[in-house]
């Protein structure tokens, strides 16, 4: 148990909810004042709580777990979970009526994955009590990777709601994640049960897996409301 405490409990606050908290607070700096307080706080630990149901959902149906037939059931049934609690968290009257929806729903998409990612790193040492310091950062390393990702899909799909075709983003970025979540299996693989010949196979997984949540959060911000166009509402 002091091994699950202090390796899982701090590298996941160090690598999600840490980075996760920054990366808001840095996407906010600038419209702090017009923002209303309360729902960024709320944003914020409304994706902690969707995470965390939704981390449950796959961790009671096995969803996560390697089977006869791989991570087969992790690549192609967790990416439609998470994009309908996603979808669920974004759509929600509280956030979604405002001109500054896509910062509230940044908050919300970063600590979903956080909180998510977080659960899934305390589970992976709990089972596997032995696992090695750099497997275990490797595997912190797609957590990070997963955090971006939904930091940007919080964003992309306040952009479709606003436009009428919220779901049809969220559709879109869970076949995106279903890609992600394949080259997460190819690293996983690796890591418990030796499939690969090489650790190449993990770090270039990991490697794309960055690059494609990093830029999903980067294009995502890109296209953030100025502060011209947000009103506040203190309602």
């Amino acid at each position: 148990m002091e091994s699950v405490i202090f390796q899982a409990n701090v590298l996941g606050m160090l690598a999600y909810i840490v980075p996760a908290m920054l990366l808001f607070f840095w996407m906010i700096k600038n419209v702090e004042d017009k923002l209303v307080e309360r729902k960024l706080y709320l944003a914020c630990g409304i994706g902690v709580v969707f995470g965390t149901i939704a981390d449950i959902i796959m961790i009671l149906g096995g969803i996560d777990l390697y089977s006869n037939t791989g991570y087969a059931a992790m690549i192609l049934v967790s990416p439609f979970v998470m994009l309908i609690f996603m979808f669920i968290g974004v759509n929600l009257n509280t956030f979604k009526s405002e001109p500054a929806a896509p910062f509230y729903s940044a908050g919300f998409g970063l600590f979903f994955g956080g909180s998510m990612e977080f659960w899934k790193l305390l589970m992976t040492e709990g089972r596997f009590p032995d696992i090695g310091a750099g497997d275990l950062l490797l595997i912190a390393g797609f957590g990070f990777g997963t955090v971006l990702f939904f930091g940007g899909a919080g964003m992309w799909i306040a952009y479709g709601i606003v436009h009428g075709n919220g779901a049809r983003v969220a559709g879109r970025l869970a076949f995106l994640y279903l890609f992600l979540a394949f080259l997460n299996a190819s690293a996983l693989e690796n890591i418990h049960y030796d499939v690969h010949r090489s650790v190449l196979v993990s770090v270039t997984a990991l490697s794309g897996y960055f690059a494609i949540g990093a830029a999903s959060f980067h294009q995502a911000s890109l296209r953030l409301p100025s502060i011209s166009e947000i009103t506040r509402d203190n309602g």
